[in-house]
């Protein structure tokens, strides 16, 4: 049975030139300013990451660290300044000790959250970039308490030959709790550019926190994913 158990738990700028001497000169300037500045190529932005999930604050030491995804949007002003957008899952589990002290034999969490950002983005050179983001929105959390079982389902298997009913482990669902909240986040991350492409590498970390419940819920991403 503890064999079971253990297999069931491991189962994101024109500018107008006027005939003036001033405005002349002054654009001259402005040019190659922006010419040895990130050279972006879009002014929207999509992404789309992966990574790991820490726990901070009161939730460390109850719910265990996950992983995550991202997807993201945005649009630049400009070579420094944009709006952005990101969706974001965190699947955790709970630690051991809390199952215990809540007499439950297993469980997990999730944590959902959209997030309005403003972004600042500073060149480090030809296409390399750092950033910082911070902004908020909503966040919604979830645990739920389960049990490993079994249940019946139908196997078509051409390999082994074999047509017919089954059984397949499961989580049954013996209660959840769900919270709503709106959040903050604050984070940075550092831009890579790909060779011969208007796309990027990007790995970021962040710091998210949602007014939930009795107590607050805290997690830090950290994501690796790709930028257009």
């Amino acid at each position: 049975m503890s064999h079971y158990r253990r297999f069931t738990r491991e189962s994101k700028t024109c500018s107008r030139l006027v005939p003036t001497l001033s405005f002349a000169v002054w654009f001259a300037l402005a040019g190659g300013a922006i010419a040895q500045s990130t050279e972006e190529d879009h002014a929207v932005t999509l992404s789309a990451a992966g990574g790991l999930t820490t726990i901070v604050g009161r939730d460390a030491g109850k719910l265990d660290h996950g992983g995550n995804f991202q997807l993201g949007a945005g649009h630049f002003f400009n070579d420094y300044f944009a709006i952005t957008g990101t969706f974001s899952f965190n699947g955790l589990g709970i630690t051991r000790n809390q199952l215990d002290l809540l007499n439950q034999p297993d469980g997990s969490a999730r944590v959902y959250s959209l997030t309005v950002d403003p972004m600042i983005r500073l060149p480090l050179g030809r296409r390399w970039s750092v950033y910082a983001v911070g902004g908020g929105g909503y966040l919604r959390r979830t645990i739920e308490f389960t049990q490993p079982t079994v249940a019946q389902t139908f196997v078509i298997d051409p390999w082994w030959g074999y047509i017919g009913p089954a059984l397949v482990p499961v989580n049954q669902v013996l209660g959840s709790v769900t919270s709503n909240a709106g959040a903050l986040d604050i984070g940075g991350g550092l831009n890579v550019p790909l060779p011969n492409s208007s796309m990027r590498l990007f790995v970021e970390s962040r710091y998210l926190h949602g007014f939930t419940g009795h107590s607050g819920t805290s997690v830090v991403p950290i994501v690796f994913g790709i930028r257009w």
